[in-house]
């Protein structure tokens, strides 16, 4: 009798073993932030028959059988979001539960060094208002979590990683958190009363072409593919690299909507990038299915790229702009006002959260009545020796008014531009610009050049005004 309870005991731990436990990729896991009010993905591998999902928030039990690969997925309901943490059991035979889960609002942070920065800045290159923030960091830890994916050396299709999970906001946490991301993170939880997760895949340095497939790009009239994929480009530069090894692990993972920080790497092809960016976001909402999704990204910041006469920056940033009228649901905010010219990295990061949360409250969760972005030229008309910009985002009106505003140029027919005064016209959105030495003038330039300090112009709530210039010679400097 013995010798069969053993027989059988032993038959039980060998079907255990071989049925193995669920394996959850490092997206899922403990103290992680889903979306609310949202039909939400969760997914693994298993070597069982069947995987049972239970959700502690509504009590309710899925069902989902793996593939012959052994990997699942199933959706479940989420309800709105609070600061009440959650559990979600599931097994193949084995249990694996899943504590401290949130509920509340999911973005996904994208693109180079700028929105990689860390809230402990880098060598010789800080982050304004760090210490008082980090050191507050705690008393966010039921409001903002965040998970950063890490780099790899691998270049080919991955549907997961290692080195990294959720973290909870604590002050030592938050020093490896995206700078740009936690402060947009912080406003927002301040401004909805809902956690905030964060999904940072971002690498410094990268072209916007690794961030798409080769078909993508194909789709880009005047593209070159070869060029693109060369195998000499570094991971982040070479064409469906980071698509591969960033954004494929988190393509699964419900969001809201994406924020996108990047250009620099991409003013040698500014010609390209409008379409290149229009391309791209078509291609990460369809795999997110979600073809409506909240697109908003950051105007790149002033810097002199080696000369800082040059206009280089200033045609990367007005394709920025083009980029706007191509991509349904998106917005983009300026830093025109916070640049450095020999820093490419500029520490105000916290005004760029700030504009971010703006952008994202305004057009995303129906904040009303305030600007969602800064001033905009929208047209120019001349009288006499004087250009008159008319700009839009300024309901209630621009500033500084009573003082003489820098940055702005005029020429004439000759092309030749010169240093210009200009004036808000009273109570109005709109600048008057003129030069002694112009006296028909036929262009106007506001901050078009790779760097310009001193610059003012904003609406009286503080947004900066975008860079602009009235006319097409790019090759007039």
């Amino acid at each position: 009798m013995k010798k069969h309870f053993l027989i059988f005991t032993l038959s039980l731990l060998f079907f255990s073993l071989a049925q193995g436990k669920v394996r959850l990729p490092a997206m899922m896991g403990d103290h992680m932030v889903l979306q609310q009010n949202s039909s939400v993905k969760l997914w693994g591998w298993a070597d069982g028959k069947k995987v049972t999902v239970t959700t502690s928030w509504n009590n309710r039990t899925y069902k989902v059988t793996p593939d012959k690969d052994g990997a699942w997925l199933v959706k479940v309901d989420t309800p709105a979001g609070s600061y009440t943490p959650y559990s979600i059991t599931i097994s193949d035979g084995t249990r694996t539960t899943l504590s401290d889960i949130l509920i509340g609002e999911v973005w996904i942070c994208s693109g180079q060094s700028n929105m990689e920065m860390t809230m402990k800045g880098n060598m010789g290159q800080p982050i304004d208002h760090s210490l008082e923030t980090l050191l507050n960091a705690g008393n966010y830890r039921d409001r903002i979590r965040f998970i950063t994916v890490p780099r790899t050396k691998g270049v080919k299709e991955r549907a997961d990683f290692e080195g990294a999970k959720w973290e909870v906001s604590s002050p030592e946490t938050t020093m490896d958190c995206s700078a740009a991301g936690y402060f947009f993170a912080k406003q927002l939880t301040e401004t909805l009363h809902l956690p905030v997760g964060l999904v940072i895949n971002s690498w410094g340095g990268s072209r916007i072409e690794a961030w798409m497939t080769e078909e993508t790009l194909a789709s880009v009239e005047g593209a070159n593919i070869e060029a693109a994929k060369n195998p000499k480009l570094d991971t982040n530069s070479r064409l469906q690299c980071l698509y591969n090894i960033m954004l494929l692990p988190v393509k699964n993972y419900t969001a809201r909507g994406f924020l996108w920080y990047q250009g620099e790497s991409n003013i040698f092809n500014y010609q390209l990038y409008a379409p290149m960016m229009t391309a791209m976001v078509q291609l990460w909402r369809n795999v997110w299915e979600a073809p409506d999704m909240p697109f908003y990204y950051v105007q790149i910041a002033p810097h002199k790229y080696g000369n800082s006469r040059n206009i280089n920056s200033a045609l990367l940033q007005e394709a920025q702009m083009k980029a706007l009228k191509t991509i349904p649901n998106s917005g983009m905010i300026p830093t025109i006002d916070v640049g450095d010219e020999f820093c490419i990295h500029p520490p105000q990061k916290n005004v760029v959260g700030l504009r971010l949360a703006n952008l994202a409250l305004t057009k995303t969760y129906g904040l009303h009545k305030l600007p969602s972005t800064g001033p905009m030229m929208t047209k120019v008309e001349y009288s006499g020796n004087k250009a008159i910009v008319t700009l839009d985002n300024a309901p209630y009106g621009l500033a500084p008014g009573n003082c003489e505003l820098e940055g702005f140029e005029i020429a004439g027919a000759d092309k030749k531009f010169y240093p210009a005064k200009a004036r808000i016209a009273g109570r109005t959105r709109n600048v008057e610009v003129w030069s002694d030495q112009v006296t028909q003038p036929v262009a106007v330039r506001y901050a078009f050049r790779n760097y310009v300090d001193h610059i003012t112009l904003r609406n009286t709530l503080g947004i900066a005004a975008f860079p602009f210039r009235t006319d097409t010679w790019d090759d007039v400097k």
